[in-house]
């Protein structure tokens, strides 16, 4: 499954639909990880490649059905390897060969507990669920193994790598899983701490909260709270600069989170960023109303999303090599809430 080599940085937009059924303020923290999906059809395609670094977008659809259910956390990448997982129809390869999506054995379990959080580590496929835990298979999808061991918490919103050591972020705590000893063990939070996001800087963790952020060195459990300004939805980093994406205003800190300045400009004043990812000196936000560039050294962000439909909230942002893979819903704004700058 060879990803071909490309000068500019690819693209991909997959497109859902999110029923929002939590607000946006800092006094209503849910994620919209387990939310309400409903479905419709786009009658231009569900995915989309663009080749000129998100200026203009372009249909590869094929092989997907006409609705597909995406949860936040649902595209993996690795390698020259792509895959997205849909709620009700599983895990889907992208094969280059083909310019089509390929469908991969997804057992019925996974998808009775509401698959959301995709992740491929050491050769595996692992899955995070709503009611189930964490799946794994080693074996592209012909067989799947419940993974949960240790784990005080079946709610699991992201995964990740860190270190080459397998992380899942719960709705009581950050765990890491112990390869020794086949299990779970907890690095940090209670029962009452909801851990939305993960990321690495300069050989520290750093996790969003609804309780804040907060910081250890990678392996030593020593916690510190980095921002207390109230609850994040998700938290990101690059080379120089770790964001914190706070429900309803987005933060950079440039000192390992001593202090932090909003990056808001330009951006939908009353609604919160869902990711962002920096390629070469380009900045890219998903955002409720697509997606938004802009340079390293300026100071507001601009639409990037000619050629996608209207009504597209972008969620997720991911990037491999030269390809960055973006996942989107369609915006379903409360009353009140509006896209306006």
């Amino acid at each position: 499954m060879e990803l071909p080599a490309a000068p500019r940085h690819l693209v991909v937009v997959v497109l859902i639909i999110l029923s929002v059924c939590f607000g946006q303020t800092g006094k209503n923290t849910k994620s919209l990880l387990y939310n309400d999906f409903r479905l419709i059809n786009y009658s231009s395609g569900v995915v989309y490649f663009s080749y000129d670094n998100g200026l203009t977008w372009h249909d590869k659809s094929s092989g997907l059905p006409s609705t597909v259910n995406i949860g936040l956390g649902g595209i993996a990448v690795s390698g020259n390897k792509l895959a997205l997982i849909s709620k009700d129809s599983g895990l889907y390869f992208f094969n280059t060969q083909e310019d089509k999506w390929l469908n991969i054995g997804t057992d019925k379990q996974l998808i009775e507990n509401n698959m959301g959080a995709l992740l491929f580590f050491k050769d595996h496929i692992y899955v995070g669920t709503q009611l189930g835990g964490i799946f794994r298979t080693k074996d592209e999808g012909k067989s799947w193994t419940k993974l949960n061991i240790g784990l005080d918490n079946l709610t699991i919103r992201k995964l990740a790598e860190i270190k080459n050591r397998l992380y899942a972020a719960t709705n009581s705590g950050l765990y890491s899983y112990n390869d020794l000893l086949n299990q779970w063990e907890l690095e940090y939070g209670n029962t009452a701490l909801q851990v939305n996001g993960i990321t690495t800087f300069d050989g520290s963790i750093y996790i969003a909260t609804n309780q804040g952020a907060f910081a250890s060195p990678i392996g030593k459990k020593e916690w510190r709270k980095i921002l207390l300004n109230g609850a994040l939805h998700n938290i990101s980093s690059d080379n120089k600069a770790i964001y914190a994406m706070v429900y309803n205003e987005l933060f950079s800190s440039f000192d390992k989170g001593q202090t932090w300045h909003s990056m808001q400009a330009g951006l939908p004043a009353q609604l919160y960023t869902f990711d962002v990812i920096k390629t070469g000196n380009t900045l890219l936000a998903a955002q409720w109303d697509g997606v938004y560039r802009r340079n390293t050294e300026a100071q507001n962000w601009e639409i990037s999303s000619n050629g996608l439909p209207e009504n597209i909230a972008v969620t997720n942002i991911q990037m491999y090599s030269n390809i960055i893979v973006i996942s989107g819903n369609e915006r379903k704004l409360r009353k009140g809430m509006t896209a306006d700058k």
